[in-house]
């Protein structure tokens, strides 16, 4: 029952990115794109607390469930989301002690998620939007919102993904 509060949080973050943020993003300014990397930050924080097997399992669901949702491409989310699950999971006890490591990661990861979803819709001309307009415009405002987001969520992720692995091990008894 423990392992269903990822999920749900999760899921509750995706469907957060979908209705509700985008609403507040256009309501503050249209120069700017803010577009929120929410599941990859938790994707990301998933990884270091719990291990790369978990957050790639989570990163191929949420991707799959990003494709259905948000793309016409099947499969860009789906392979992007189980990299950075397989790439930003440094499950290391130092890493996992600080809390400013698994927050440089997720900053990591929203570059990496960024950058891949720009060239490869570049890549296939879904886009014609210049590198210069991509990083002033839409780079560095998502950046600094999603590092906001995860300075606020990484101390309440790291006790949920704590009291889950806890629950696990007493399962196991």
């Amino acid at each position: 029952m423990s392992r269903a509060y990822l999920s749900l949080l999760l899921f509750g973050f995706f469907v957060i990115e979908g209705t509700i943020f985008q609403y507040i993003t256009h309501s503050i300014e249209n120069e700017y794109m803010v577009v929120a990397r929410f599941v990859v930050v938790l994707l990301v924080f998933i990884g270091t607390f719990m291990g790369r097997s978990a957050s790639i399992f989570y990163g191929i669901s949420f991707g799959l469930l990003y494709d259905v949702v948000y793309s016409d491409l099947l499969g860009v989310y789906l392979f992007g989301f189980g990299l950075i699950g397989y790439l930003f999971s440094m499950p290391y006890k130092r890493i996992q002690d600080s809390l400013i490591y698994p927050i440089l990661l997720s900053v990591g990861a929203v570059l990496f998620i960024e950058f891949y979803q720009y060239g490869l819709f570049l890549l296939i001309d879904y886009t014609s939007m210049p590198i210069n307009q991509f990083l002033n415009e839409r780079l560095w405002p998502t950046l600094v919102g999603n590092v906001c987001f995860a300075i606020l969520l990484i101390y309440p992720a790291k006790r949920l993904i704590t009291y889950v692995l806890q629950q696990s091990k007493l399962r196991e008894r």
